[in-house]
């Protein structure tokens, strides 16, 4: 099965499910949980993978920061409930590059210049781009 997500780029059932996993390690990581993901947008091309997703707990409610280190800023609203990673394919599997958790900006621009990514790894497909 083949998932279309954006107008150029597919990203295939198998790949998805590695790329989300591997995309839900550093927020385990930082926050002592690991998120669910409303992918927004998921983009492939050859090794490397674009992410932006909306962080949720199970039951489709927003993610919630209480008891973590970002609980403070949360309360003050200054994170969000978005994830940005980029990850690029090794022999090992997916692996995270570069991620932001809770961005209220474009926190991924640059990363295409910076680790030498497609820079059409980055287009949204229609409006809601969080841009």
């Amino acid at each position: 099965m083949i998932v279309a997500v954006a107008s150029t780029h597919l990203v295939d059932t198998v790949d998805r499910t590695a790329i989300l996993d591997a995309a839900r390690v550093p927020v385990a990581e930082e926050l002592g949980k690991p998120p669910l993901f409303a992918v927004r947008q998921l983009n492939r091309e050859g090794e490397w993978a674009f992410l932006f997703a909306d962080m949720q707990q199970r039951g489709g409610q927003p993610f919630d920061y209480s008891g973590t280190r970002k609980a403070e800023a949360a309360r003050r609203g200054l994170v969000s409930k978005s994830y940005a990673a980029l990850l690029r394919k090794t022999d090992r599997g997916w692996r995270v590059v570069e991620a932001a958790i809770g961005p209220t900006d474009v926190a991924w621009e640059g990363w295409a210049a910076k680790y030498g990514a497609p820079e059409r790894l980055f287009a949204f497909s229609g409006d809601d781009a969080g841009r």
